[in-house]
């Protein structure tokens, strides 16, 4: 027993012999000078059942209060009927409060003992197969492992390795109310744990409804989300997807917390006209970070990781940040500056960077990109003043798209 729980007890002993009536003690032996009188600590008259016409309780009333109140049953008879009603009552009020506060410490240290057991705490799997159908192995229906986040996600690497299983498309989704949200392309890349293609928007309904429809199946990522909210949708959907998928990857809720704790960055892109674009190339671009990770062994990029992500990926854009959204200008003023920009752009010689990987559609690493023809590609920058002839490009290390 703790000091904390002692000192309890002892305020409680300590409360209840406080209750109890004061006589006069007197040995047989003693001399009269010796009798030690205790009628200063005494109870008044009307609670001394010594005295007659006392407002003692009765046998019946006691009953009652037995059976409504079941912690007074801890007590003797001659006790309870000495005592007072509010006596009574606070006796049963402080007995609660003792037993609530024990309740409480018991189930903490039943956690606390459970958790200091699984060291010891083996469960036997028995051999069998499993076909994730028809037959599912026992072991599916073990506890929840208790390990951290990122250790489940570093041994499922060491056991799975860069060959996933295969993927399957057939998950109960209708189940939890998203029933055809997904493109087949979404469930063939979150079962493929090293995919560097995995996008936010294969999880878009208007995408799935219109591969749906398609007879290519080409068009899976063709449909950009218009809003926030559409980008929430997709985004809850892909964690929902990989649930089903891979129920031990939590990078998926990582990702979707961390937005959903920064309000998805609305402070940071009120001035963004497209924000739901914005929010998807962050997206798609953790996605592609976690599945490098998986390839060399690590962990995924947990939410107090992306913080640091999200500044560096918004601070690539400045503009964003010091300039509201531009009014758009007439149909007419348009087209003729879309007119003039095409004319500007012809004078452009062609250029040695990969013009793919600047609107985000190149997914080779850098330094193996090359064209048709075989001449290597740079993975920079190849933005230019249409207002300037001849202007070199930007060259940073950063896409055009989302930038300039």
């Amino acid at each position: 027993m703790g000091d904390r729980d002692l000192t309890k007890s002892v305020q409680s002993a300590q409360m209840i012999a406080d209750m109890q009536p004061s006589r006069t003690v007197q040995s047989a032996d003693m001399q009269p000078s010796r009798t030690v009188q205790l009628s200063q600590f005494s109870l008044p008259a009307s609670c001394d059942p010594a005295i007659p016409n006392s407002s003692r309780i009765s046998s019946e009333d006691l009953k009652v209060m037995r059976e409504k109140f079941p912690q007074l049953n801890d007590f003797s008879e001659q006790f309870l009927q000495s005592r007072t009603l509010e006596e009574l009552l606070r006796i049963e009020s402080t007995s609660l409060r003792i037993r609530d506060s024990e309740k409480a410490r018991e189930t903490e240290e039943r956690l606390a003992q459970n958790k200091a057991g699984l060291a010891s705490k083996f469960y036997d799997v028995p051999a069998g197969k499993d076909n994730r159908w028809s037959e599912l192995h026992p072991a599916r229906f073990l506890p929840g492992m208790a390990c951290t986040a990122t250790k489940q996600f570093k041994t499922a690497r060491e056991v799975i390795g860069l060959t996933s299983p295969p993927a399957v498309a057939c998950y109960d989704m209708t189940s939890i109310g998203m029933g055809g949200f997904v493109t087949p392309k979404g469930w063939m890349e979150i079962g493929n744990m090293a995919s560097t293609k995995l996008r936010v928007s294969m999880f878009n309904i208007n995408n799935a409804a219109k591969s749906s429809s398609s007879k290519t199946g080409d068009s899976d990522d063709s449909c950009e989300m218009k809003s926030v909210d559409e980008f929430e949708l997709a985004l809850r959907t892909m964690r929902c997807a990989a649930h089903f998928s891979v129920n031990w990857n939590y990078s998926f809720v990582a990702l979707e917390n961390f937005l959903w704790n920064r309000k998805y960055c609305k402070e940071e892109l009120k001035f963004d006209p497209n924000p739901a674009r914005t929010l998807c190339q962050f997206v798609d671009f953790i996605l592609s970070e976690n599945s490098n990770h998986w390839r060399d062994g690590e962990s995924f990029l947990t939410t107090g990781e992306l913080s640091a992500y999200w500044d560096n990926f918004i601070g690539a854009r400045p503009h964003l940040k010091s300039q509201p959204s531009q009014p758009q200008s007439s149909g007419s003023n348009t087209k003729s500056s879309q007119g003039g920009q095409k004319q500007q752009k012809r004078k452009f010689p062609p250029s040695d960077i990969c013009h793919k990987w600047n609107v985000g559609k190149c997914n080779k690493a850098a330094g193996t990109c090359v064209n048709f023809n075989g001449q290597a590609l740079k993975h920079i920058c190849n933005w230019r003043d249409l207002s300037v002839a001849n202007s070199p490009p930007c060259g940073q290390q950063h896409t055009r798209r989302g930038n300039h």
